[in-house]
């Protein structure tokens, strides 16, 4: 293979992935909470030639965190964040999860989960269990503490904020976790906790569709190019072998 096919070849190979991070964040359009999950790519120079050669490197993937529309819902169990912040959730394996999908349901044994069934976590890091009589009748104060009709104070949701949150990995569903080595998360000092409201996900169709488009024909541009450099090779492979 040439310099021309190689340098194809790890073009190709970045919008292959760019490609499939794009589709996901379509098919997450609707995702309550999701962030849009975009490449992270480098241009990397080939130092064994004096040519000047730049290869595309892949370095992994970092997340949008910009905010999506909160829309009212009137369900007292649904909440969303203003501003900065994370919801933490047990995972199934253990350890926390991080989200910002506040679409909550009221399990049988009074525990507040996702609909994929993670429990939320209070402030100490347990699960929110309410009583057993509390029904619908709850409130969600903007500090993230719940209260019965007669104010009693049931628990307090734990809001979290998260350095280099752009690095936290995907589970699906609008649910992230932390890499290896990251900072341990710190309890939000001002959360902004809306009761009755539910973040989208931040993805915009329109932009990540003609992004798709993009990406397409920028990709078989790509293979052309290593088509035309392998049949010219065959060329020059076969002239030479007539010459002899």
């Amino acid at each position: 293979m040439s310099n021309i096919s190689y340098v194809s070849l790890s073009q190709a190979t970045a919008l292959e992935r760019s490609l499939n991070m794009t589709a996901h964040n379509l098919a997450n359009a609707s995702t309550a909470g999701f962030k849009s999950i975009n490449p992270l790519l480098e241009s990397i120079e080939d130092s064994s030639t004096t040519r000047d050669i730049s290869y595309v490197q892949d370095r992994g993937t970092y997340l949008d965190l910009n905010a999506g529309t909160l829309v009212p819902t009137g369900n007292p169990f649904d909440i969303a964040l203003g501003g900065d912040g994370w919801m933490s959730f047990q995972l199934d394996g253990g350890g926390a999860g991080y989200s910002r999908h506040g679409r909550l349901i009221l399990d049988v044994d009074g525990q507040l989960k996702t609909a994929s069934g993670q429990p939320l976590l209070d402030a100490g890091g347990g699960p929110i269990t309410l009583p057993d009589d509390v029904g619908q009748d709850i409130t969600i104060t903007t500090g993230g503490t719940i209260t019965d009709r007669t104010g009693a104070v049931l628990g307090t949701i734990g809001v979290v904020t998260i350095e280099h949150g752009a690095a936290m990995l995907s589970l699906g569903g609008g649910m992230y976790h932390l890499p290896d080595n990251a900072a341990a998360p710190q309890q939000a000092t001002d959360p902004k906790v809306k009761q009755g409201f539910v973040e989208n996900s931040n993805v915009e169709a329109v932009l990540e569709m003609t992004r798709l488009i993009d990406i397409q024909r920028a990709y078989e541009n790509s293979i052309k190019l290593m088509n035309q450099d392998d049949d010219l090779t065959k060329t020059v492979i076969q002239r030479l072998g007539r010459s002899g």
